[in-house]
């Protein structure tokens, strides 16, 4: 019975995969997978905004597939297979191998899947698709550790522990609820005194190494920008950012699968309150409450991306299946309904929902198209320039053989040709006042007009879907007939 129950729910999980695949092929890039898959084109030991892994993944995959949707996303489905799996094995570890171990670890797997952090993250590819994947990997091996006893495991825990670290810095927090762990529990600090815990931590060290030394060639500026986020402070909105943060948790693991966390979330704190929980519910219990505490503490002082707590997802999805028993069939059925509205809505726009409020349109909605477009609006012999990495990555992935040219402080940091060219055609998301000077980060250069006058575009140019606008653009020819120059540094992407 146990095995068929396993069996049951791979097939599941395989054809859920080969459902993700086809939307994957479906769909147009999003701008910030665009940027991603530019990363794979232009290898390095990290880069400005996130270490290096995403790059990597999106790199097999085109090498599989080439340059196209489904090379850039071929690993995502697969990792959401691989992870799913790992997640069952690691309520069974958990769970002491019960008899009702198969069935909750089903259930988790479910729960886990039915999220819009998991069902829309399996297909389009960001950093957060390969970071889930490890924690599934990190989690497995922490439950292996409990339940064998055995330190060999340590090894694991450093593998996948670093291969999190190599894909978004956020896994810190997974780590250091492991590292309490062991400074508060007498297992755990027993461990503290076994060779294979430290040889785990070396090679957690060594594998997050190409991204400190990376960091430390480019004036940290990856850490910077990251860990800047913490010093700010903005308290009289911190009731704003918090009900956007629940707001936003709730969206991504739907209503009731929310409710279900919840649930396994206070059973599991009343048991570590009246000190009837093991070892291994503290950890689980240590690996929710030090990141939640990170992230409600950094609303005091700006937004919490909704996306950063789906490293989360994995445990409370592991919780879940461990302490609850009600609301799981509903919450499953919604949950997938959820999502699979979203892949058809997607690729049909079967409710037609006012463009300006319509998510999946301003996103995905008419970049081949748009990028054709451009393509003819634009003498083949001059370079298409662009200060937004995201607009300038899809058109790159559009237009492979067009010279693009980008402006910006962000790509000084990536390892890409110097461009001496000083004209061009210059596009921007549409605005309301003409060209006066356009500033990029903090230095006021680029591109600006040569007189007090301003400069008014070329023509306009839409992208759209199904007679839907999703964006409008400007477009500026920049020379010195024109009025229009660039200044600074710029770059080509390869």
């Amino acid at each position: 019975m146990k095995n068929n129950l396993f069996l049951k729910l791979s097939i599941g999980l395989v054809l859920l995969t080969m459902i993700r695949m086809i939307v994957a092929v479906s769909i147009p890039l999003s701008p910030d997978e665009a940027y991603y898959w530019m990363w794979s084109q232009a290898l390095d030991y990290s880069f400005y905004d996130h270490p290096p892994m995403i790059a990597l993944w999106i790199k097999a995959g085109c090498l599989l597939w080439g340059n196209t949707e489904l090379g850039i996303r071929f690993l995502g489905p697969l990792a959401a297979l691989l992870g799913s799996i790992f997640v069952f094995f690691t309520v069974k570890d958990f769970n002491n191998h019960q008899a009702d171990s198969d069935q909750k670890g089903v259930i988790a797997v479910l729960l886990l899947n039915a999220t819009l952090t998991v069902g829309v993250g399996g297909i389009i590819v960001t950093p957060d698709t390969p970071l889930l994947f490890f924690v599934c990997v990190f989690l497995w091996a922490c439950g292996r550790l409990l339940y064998t006893k055995s330190a060999q495991y340590w090894w694991v825990i450093g593998a996948s522990a670093g291969l999190a670290l190599l894909s978004k810095y956020t896994a810190l927090l997974l780590i250091g609820a492991l590292g309490l762990w062991c400074l508060l529990t007498k297992e755990g600090r027993g461990y503290l005194k076994t060779k294979s815990l430290w040889g785990g931590a070396f090679l957690s060290v060594a594998i997050f190494s190409p991204v400190i030394f990376w960091n430390a060639h480019h004036h940290w500026i990856s850490f910077a920008k990251q860990g800047g986020r913490t010093t700010d402070w903005n308290p009289h909105r911190a009731l704003q950012f918090l009900s956007e943060l629940l707001g936003g948790q709730i969206g991504l693991s739907s209503p009731v699968i929310f409710i279900c966390f919840v649930i396994g979330l206070f059973y599991l704190t009343r048991s570590v309150i009246q000190r009837k929980c093991n070892a291994s519910s503290f950890l689980l219990w240590l690996m929710i409450l030090l990141p939640t505490s990170v992230f409600v503490q950094h609303a005091f002082g700006d937004r919490v991306q909704a996306n950063w707590v789906g490293l989360l997802y994995p445990v409370l999805a592991v919780i879940t299946g461990l302490y609850v028993s009600k609301f799981l069939k509903t919450a499953i059925i919604l949950g997938f309904a959820i999502v699979s509205f979203v892949y058809i809505q997607t690729i049909f726009a079967v409710v037609p929902l006012p463009a300006q409020k319509d998510i999946l349109l301003k996103q995905l909605g008419g970049w081949a198209s748009f990028a054709q477009l451009v393509n003819k609006s634009v003498p083949q012999d001059m370079p298409i320039i662009s200060d937004n990495y995201g607009l300038a990555s899809e058109l790159k992935f559009y237009l492979p053989h067009r010279q693009i040219m980008v402006i910006g402080d962000r790509w000084q940091y990536f390892n890409l040709p110097t461009s001496a060219v000083t004209q061009g055609y210059f596009i921007r998301r549409q605005r309301t006042k003409k060209v006066s000077f356009l500033s990029v980060g903090q230095d006021d250069y680029f591109v600006q007009p040569t007189d007090s006058n301003g400069y008014a575009p070329l023509q306009e140019i839409v992208r759209a879907k199904g007679g839907r606008v999703a964006q409008y653009y400007e477009l500026y020819d920049v020379n010195l007939r024109s009025n229009l120059v660039i200044t600074g540094q710029s770059k080509f992407l390869p």
